[in-house]
Formats: C-alpha cells, sequence, structure tokens
C-alpha cells in the first residue's frame, strides 16, 4: 500500500514529542503530511477492515472449537492477535437482542387471529364459562376496534341496531382492551430494552461464582474470571442465537434441548482446561445456581415492571 509523505518538520502534530523518524516514539503515530488523497483514505480504511476482520475470524474460531483457550491467552498476556472480550461480547449481544427479538416478533405476528383474540378477552376477564359473558365475547370477536363495530352498526336496519346502553359498554370494552394492548406492548418493549443492562448485571455475577467456587487457588484474580465469563456468554449468544434460526426454519422441539447439551459441554471442557479438576460436578453446580440467580432476576425484574406500569 502507498505511504503517505513524511512532514518536513520533526514535531508530532498529535503529542508534541520530536519524531526522528516516521512513528512518534512517544504516541505511535505517523508523522505524515496532514492531507490525505481520497486514494490512502480508502486503501487506510480497507487494510483496517482485512486486518479486523482476521482478528475477528481467529477469535470465532478459538472462541467455537476450542473452550477456554481464549481466557487461557488472555490470561497468559497473548491479547494482540485476538479481539478485546469487552468489544467482542458488546458487539455479540447487540446483534444477539437485535436478531433474537426480530426472530420472536416475527412469530408473534404470525399467530393466528383466533388466538390473539382469546388472549384479548382473557386480558380483559370475561369468565368464558358464562354464557352472558361469552355470547358478549363472541359478538365483539367479530370486530376489530370500536370503528368496525360502529361501521357494522351502521349497516342495519336502525330497527335492529344496538340500544345506547349496549354502546357506551362497547366503547367501553374496546377502550380497555386497548389500554390493556398497549400496556402490555410497553412492558414488553421495557423488558427487551433492559434485558441487556441484566446481563451487565449477571456477567459479574458469574464471575463471583467461579471465584468462589475456586477460591483456593490464588493465581486467579477476580478479573481473570471476568473475562471466563465474557468469553463463556459471548459463546453462549452465539451459539443460541443459531440454535434459535434453527428452531425458527425447522420448528424441532429437540433443538432447545441439544442446545443446552452442548453449552453444558462448552462450559465444562472450558472450566477443565483453564481450572482443571473435576469441572463436571463444578459445572453442574455451577449451572444450577446461575439458573436460579437468573429466574430470581428475570422474576424481580418483571414484576418491577408490573409495578411501574
Amino acid at each position: 500500500m502507498k505511504t503517505q509523505p513524511i512532514r518536513a518538520e520533526k514535531n508530532c502534530l498529535n503529542c508534541g514529542t520530536e519524531v526522528p523518524e516516521r512513528y512518534c516514539t512517544h504516541c505511535g503515530q505517523e508523522n505524515t503530511v496532514p492531507h490525505e488523497t481520497f486514494g490512502h483514505l480508502f486503501n487506510h480504511f480497507f487494510a483496517d477492515v482485512i486486518h479486523y476482520d482476521s482478528k475477528t475470524l481467529i477469535t470465532l474460531k478459538y472462541l467455537l472449537f476450542r473452550p477456554g483457550f481464549l481466557t487461557q491467552e488472555y490470561t497468559a498476556g497473548k491479547r494482540v492477535r485476538y479481539v478485546n472480550p469487552i468489544k467482542f461480547y458488546i458487539f455479540t449481544s447487540f446483534v444477539f437482542f437485535f436478531s433474537y427479538f426480530a426472530f420472536t416478533h416475527k412469530e408473534e405476528k404470525g399467530d393466528t387471529p383466533g388466538v390473539v383474540v382469546t388472549e384479548s378477552y382473557n386480558l380483559n376477564d370475561y369468565d368464558k364459562t358464562d354464557s352472558v359473558a361469552k355470547a358478549w365475547a363472541e359478538k365483539m370477536d367479530k370486530y376489530k376496534d370500536e370503528k368496525g363495530y360502529l361501521a357494522a352498526q351502521k349497516a342495519l336496519p336502525e330497527s335492529q341496531r344496538d340500544g345506547i346502553i349496549t354502546k357506551q359498554a362497547v366503547r367501553q370494552y374496546f377502550k380497555q382492551k386497548e389500554r390493556k394492548e398497549k400496556g402490555e406492548e410497553s412492558m414488553d418493549e421495557r423488558f427487551q430494552h433492559n434485558y441487556p443492562k441484566m446481563m451487565f448485571v449477571l456477567l459479574p455475577l458469574f464471575a463471583l461464582y467461579l471465584k468462589w467456587f475456586y477460591r483456593r487457588s490464588k493465581q486467579w484474580f477476580y478479573a481473570d474470571h471476568a473475562i471466563f465469563s465474557l468469553h463463556f456468554h459471548t459463546f453462549f449468544f452465539i451459539f443460541y442465537l443459531f440454535t434459535t434460526i434453527l428452531d425458527w426454519l425447522f420448528n424441532v422441539d429437540f433443538i432447545s434441548v441439544f442446545g443446552l447439551i452442548v453449552v453444558f459441554i462448552y462450559l465444562m471442557l472450558s472450566l477443565k482446561r483453564i481450572y482443571g479438576g473435576k469441572s463436571f460436578w463444578k459445572a453442574l453446580l455451577l449451572v444450577l445456581l446461575y439458573s436460579f440467580t437468573l429466574l430470581l432476576v428475570f422474576t424481580g425484574f418483571s414484576l418491577l415492571l408490573t409495578i411501574l406500569m
């Protein structure tokens, strides 16, 4: 790649240090002319993309197929070849949550109208065992909203139209239905937006559990456990997204079970590589403890959202 010409001046434009040759010994910036050609900008961008892509591919390869290897490399100080664990986790979690909620949103839209209507009436607390309520619900089934009901009433002869009291009841029914649907949608959106934030709380907890499990080993600091936690959750997001796509394509229940088995085996092998010892039982206890924590956090968060609604 063609390089930019070196400046005649020997002061670094970035930090002011004297530059003996091409690169500043203090900050590392090239002492080249500041006005770059478009060709140089394009070449520089292309080189950066290729360099980052190669790091990403190497990182992905070891993350997916050599459990615990990246954590081992990081704690040994071998870090330049791989994508930074925090950056990789943030990028992967963004892709995961965006794609996962897109898939689940499509599935919800694909529900049959009958199912949606039934759920909406359950939300409005109608007792389907009561004959009057059942007849009322079946009548409302025909209309999407109040406008649809009024349009249907207008098409009827005046003698067959509902009275003022019935119309008022219908109006209140659709208002209540709309409020509850908006409330559900708002709660769902809040949960989706805050799910990644919850994971940032759970990541340190997972690392804390690791520190407690391996407290006798003095060679591991909490930060080392945190790196392990980042790598494991990054793998989980990538693999779980893969199984979600498979489930969406083939709709086979076994895929979810297979995914859980693979994640457990991956965790066990990672623990074995990094910490040694009896990894199976520790992996099992870690999974049970972490699953219980997930349940508590998600339940608490759901209750909090319900109260705020």
